[in-house]
């Protein structure tokens, strides 16, 4: 009995005296452990689509698998990164609180901070936004031959901030996302004529 009131008494005097260190500890913790059990779950499904895409790939052909892949894992690194900063976020404002720092302070000049940058960097935002939905579109992949207005060519590489293409002469162009405002996709419609040859 004696030994059970000693240990509850040191646990009662440990939290009293380390509460803070311990819920900062658990705080941080929990977010790794959410922030692997998330990513797990994007990967799972990136793997999901990469295997579905390779399944197929006899049917839907090479071209029409390398896209599937690209978009799922763009889609997989966006979450990813989402994921990674939303749990960031989240951890350090509850420490910080922990701390007693007064966080609804800190929020509105990080937020006076974050429209500052992004002012300063909304062409860089707009070619990631633009990129994405280049990607999730499918307006364009690897191996087709468009014209992006200023260059035209065969699409190397589809990033989120830039696209790769090589001209006729063998000069390869690096484009921003952002300022592509019309694509003539020239592979698009021989595609689809080899998609409707093959349904006959």
């Amino acid at each position: 009995m004696e030994l059970i009131q000693s240990a509850t008494s040191w646990l009662t005097e440990v939290w009293r005296d380390w509460s803070t260190l311990i819920r900062i500890l658990l705080i941080f913790v929990l977010a790794i452990i959410a922030r692997s059990l998330l990513l797990v779950s994007v990967r799972r499904v990136v793997a999901g689509i990469v295997s579905g895409a390779k399944s197929k790939a006899e049917t839907s052909g090479a071209i029409a698998r390398a896209r599937v892949v690209q978009r799922a894992k763009t889609m997989g690194s966006v979450l990813s990164n989402i994921i990674t900063w939303t749990v960031f976020t989240l951890a350090v404002t509850m420490i910080l609180s922990e701390l007693g720092v007064a966080v609804g302070a800190l929020i509105a000049g990080a937020g006076i901070i974050g429209a500052a940058i992004g002012f300063g960097a909304q062409n860089l935002v707009r070619d990631f936004l633009s990129g994405l939905f280049i990607v999730l579109e499918d307006q364009y992949g690897v191996g087709d031959k468009v014209d992006l207005g200023e260059a035209s060519g065969v699409v190397e590489n589809v990033g989120l901030r830039v696209t790769k293409l090589r001209d006729s002469k063998g000069t390869v162009w690096f484009v921003r996302n952002g300022e592509i405002l019309r694509v003539g996709n020239l592979s698009a419609k021989s595609t689809n004529t080899a998609k409707k040859s093959s349904g006959k």
